[in-house]
């Protein structure tokens, strides 16, 4: 079973849970959320040494982070946010030769998010949000690393548990603006050596898919 299966499947049961046992309570004003999830999507155009322009993709990942902010309403909520994943390469023609997937890629991603919640009155303590973020994104291959502009949007569901506890499953779109472009990422993966990638300037697409417990003070 993939990752965005199993991530999909613990929140189908949180939900199918929540409507016996939840109560409105009364919201504390900071909250912290580790997580894990899933890191999906992320192509690139790349410019090889001496070559013409290719696609490399970034293999779907498992994530994990750490957010944590304040609120200032009962129904708003500033956070910083940091994400971790690690991913590798995947090269289309004509570098297929060269294997499945070339490189450890690792990204670290730091967002200060800003969410909206509304409540949902048929179900004791259930809110859904909308998050805005916006940030930096730093991809690091064995020699190399570049840090570019990235936002996002997203969207979830938080199931209070209690006072100081609740359930935190959301989904994001997670742009990453290559601008300007990146010259010799990943320099030295081949053994007849040279730089492998050149990045085109372009927006780069991922999502995540996270969940995790809410511990509120």
């Amino acid at each position: 079973m993939g990752i965005p299966a199993v991530v999909c499947l613990t929140l189908a049961a949180i939900l199918a849970a929540t409507p016996a046992r939840a109560q409105y309570v009364q919201i504390q004003s900071f909250e912290v959320t580790p997580f894990i999830g899933a890191r999906l999507g992320g192509t690139f155009t790349i410019q090889p040494d001496a070559a013409g322009p290719i696609e490399a993709a970034l293999h779907d990942a498992t994530s994990y982070g750490l957010s944590a902010g304040v609120r200032f309403d009962d129904l708003s909520l500033v956070e910083f946010r940091w994400t971790r994943a690690s991913s590798r390469l995947r090269f289309g023609p004509p570098f297929v030769f060269l294997g499945a997937s070339v490189g450890d890629v690792t990204l670290n991603q730091f967002h200060a998010d800003f969410t909206r919640e509304a409540v949902i009155p048929e179900v004791k303590g259930l809110r859904t949000f909308l998050t805005a973020s916006i940030g930096a994104t730093h991809f690091g291959a064995a020699r190399d690393g570049f840090t570019r502009f990235s936002f996002g949007f997203g969207s979830g569901l938080k199931q209070s548990l209690g006072s100081r506890l609740a359930i935190r499953a959301e989904a994001q779109w997670l742009p990453i603006v290559v601008e300007p472009s990146v010259g010799g990422f990943a320099c030295g993966t081949l053994q007849f050596g040279g730089c492998l990638v050149v990045l085109d300037g372009e927006l780069v697409s991922q999502f995540q898919l996270s969940i995790g417990p809410v511990v509120r003070f």
